[in-house]
């Protein structure tokens, strides 16, 4: 008996009316619930079948009388599961009936995310995280970035040396700069997060960039980590991108303590 021909019959009312698009919602093997909280059991092991990709986004789970015989539990003992799914932003009831796993996407972090960041923690836990994920970027980008991308960095770079000479502020060829790299990565998680962390320092990027100095050092900064990229160099891409943020922090913590004293 195959594989699939054991999943179908852990549903056998639910399967038989099911077509071949519908069966891909069909969960793997799961175990009776013998817990006294009932519905937290279901809630882990629905997770459980989520990180083992057995589950997947997009996912249609069976109706709540076939879930209740699987798992040997109540409908109320379902529902009450599957309410808890919904506010942890698992699953979603679509119009027209049925119960999906959800496409979570990455822009849904950013709310409650810049919430946290920027009323939950020090200026220098900021810079330190940035430090942790930007050059992680910088290497995965290496050995991802287009032909395309890496013409763009020459165009922002070039920009920006215009601006430098001419004493014009470039803020916003310094975000492109840095935004590009983030696409190239080709982690959209990465990049959301890192998004935030842009944000909530966006007043201290600008103050420390307007310094003639400054303004040269990370013109440096920027074309040693478009070399490394160019030469698809993920370690020089790292190191490059982490000596770069960690010059950067320590300015805008030297200024915001100019600032404070």
């Amino acid at each position: 008996m195959t594989a699939r021909r054991n999943r179908r019959n852990l549903f056998p009312f639910w399967s038989d009316h099911l077509t071949t698009a519908d069966r891909r919602s069909e969960l793997a093997v799961i175990e009776p619930i013998r817990r006294s909280r009932l519905y937290q059991s279901i809630v882990e092991q629905i997770e459980s079948l989520l990180e083992r990709g057995e589950l997947r986004p997009g996912d249609q789970l069976p109706p709540e009388r076939a879930l209740a015989e699987q798992f040997q539990v109540s409908r109320a003992s379902v529902r009450e599961a599957l309410r808890t799914l919904e506010l942890l932003g698992v699953i979603e009831t679509r119009a027209g009936g049925g119960t999906f796993v959800r496409q979570v996407a990455p822009d849904d972090l950013v709310r409650p995310l810049h919430s946290l960041i920027a009323r939950g923690h020090s200026v220098p836990d900021v810079i330190e995280f940035r430090g942790l994920i930007e050059p992680a970027l910088a290497a995965l980008a290496a050995t991802r970035i287009s032909a395309a991308q890496l013409a763009e960095l020459r165009e922002i770079l070039t920009a920006q040396e215009r601006k430098v000479a001419a004493g014009e502020t470039y803020v916003e060829e310094d975000i492109r700069f840095h935004e590009v790299i983030g696409d190239a990565a080709k982690n959209e998680l990465l990049t959301t997060m890192l998004a935030v962390i842009w944000d909530v320092l966006r007043a201290s990027r600008e103050q420390w960039l307007q310094s003639n100095q400054r303004a040269h050092t990370s013109l440096d900064a920027h074309r040693r980590i478009l070399d490394a990229l160019s030469r698809r160099d993920a370690e020089a891409a790292r190191s490059a991108s982490a000596e770069h943020i960690r010059a950067v922090g320590e300015g805008i913590l030297k200024l915001l303590g100019g600032r404070n004293g």
